[in-house]
């Protein structure tokens, strides 16, 4: 119910003709105008300011551009990378927050300050090696073998990353060179055209004997660095979505009939401690899981397709901070706006 007395003083209110309501001078109260309700109204002091210019600190290149160039300059595509269509980070980003969402795919934004990530550098680095490594397997005559890009990026970026991702690479080839299998497809984009979901496999391969106790057979492969080997990074992958995602469109595209039935995901865990340590974790997820999966996807597409049409994208603090650090975008919601 409207009111005509300032809900913090009760002094009476003068009614303005839009709607609000003007406060008299007063010694004890500030209010100048409140709303129909007595409530304070307060100009907004960052009303059409626009966001700061964006500062870059970091004193590299970044790896992504050193890899576009290098690739480039042999006149190949990049290994790896983020799919083609829409992939699990969309949705997840989604999920974790709608207005992270809007900033990233609708607005295009970028952090404030710009500075490389060394984990993402050391990962991307890792999975780049990795994939030369197993793309030579395939076809001996591809040009770019790991040594190669390594000697290329380091003289290109940070040297610290370069020589940490060189570092975790040969340990984890070392650790896995008895894994007696043939590589099928590397960094294998998969696009649904009917729908735009989209998915990237790190390696595909066929294993001719068992493996870790499982049949012979075809799987998938997943690459993950890791800072830690906590209960969420050992076990969490049984319920990814990433990796529930990877066997669902495998299923709906049928690519049983090009590489044989999937046996599972293995996805290779590489700690970066001092001393690197391996663990292998297998994933099966069941019909029940996949068939989920999929509904609750279609779900969260209609919430997005809501928020578009709405244009309401409702900011969800639980997610500025997760245990891969601050949201990409903390200083729009932390500092004085955007």
């Amino acid at each position: 119910m409207a009111r005509n007395t300032c809900l913090l003083c009760a002094v009476e209110l003068a009614p303005l003709d839009d709607h609000r309501q003007a406060h008299p001078d007063t010694p004890d109260c500030n209010v100048r105008v409140t709303d129909l309700w007595g409530v304070a109204i307060i100009e907004s002091k960052i009303n059409g300011i626009e966001p700061p210019e964006q500062i870059d600190i970091s004193t590299y290149p970044y790896v992504e551009d050193a890899l576009i160039e290098i690739f480039g300059k042999a006149g190949i595509p990049r290994l790896g990378g983020v799919s083609t269509g829409r992939g699990w980070s969309s949705i997840s980003t989604y999920q974790r927050c709608p207005l992270a969402w809007r900033y990233k795919y609708v607005e295009q934004r970028k952090p404030w300050i710009l500075t490389e990530s060394p984990a993402l550098a050391i990962g991307t680095l890792v999975h780049v090696f990795l994939a030369a490594y197993y793309q030579q397997m395939l076809d001996s005559s591809y040009p770019l073998s790991p040594e190669h890009i390594y000697d290329a990026v380091r003289r290109i970026a940070n040297p610290e990353f370069t020589g940490e991702a060189w570092r975790l690479y040969s340990a984890y080839r070392m650790f896995y060179a008895d894994d007696a299998f043939h590589p099928l497809a590397i960094e294998h984009d998969l696009k649904d055209p009917r729908t735009g979901d989209s998915c990237r496999y790190d390696l595909i391969a066929f294993f001719p004997e068992s493996i870790a106790g499982r049949p012979a057979g075809t799987y998938v492969i997943e690459h993950k660095t890791v800072s830690a080997f906590s209960a969420d990074n050992l076990e969490g992958w049984v319920c990814d979505g990433e990796v529930i995602g990877q066997i669902a469109l495998w299923k709906k595209l049928g690519l049983d009939l090009r590489f044989g039935e999937l046996q599972g995901v293995l996805v290779n865990l590489l700690g970066k401690q001092k001393d690197p340590q391996f663990h292998r974790t297998y994933v099966a997820p069941t019909s029940w899981q996949i068939q989920t999966h999929l509904d609750d996807l279609r779900r969260w597409e209609g919430l997005l397709q809501l928020s578009l049409a709405t244009d309401n994208f409702p900011r969800a603090r639980q997610g500025c901070l997760s245990r891969y650090g601050r949201c990409g975008f903390w200083d729009l919601c932390a500092g004085d706006g955007a």
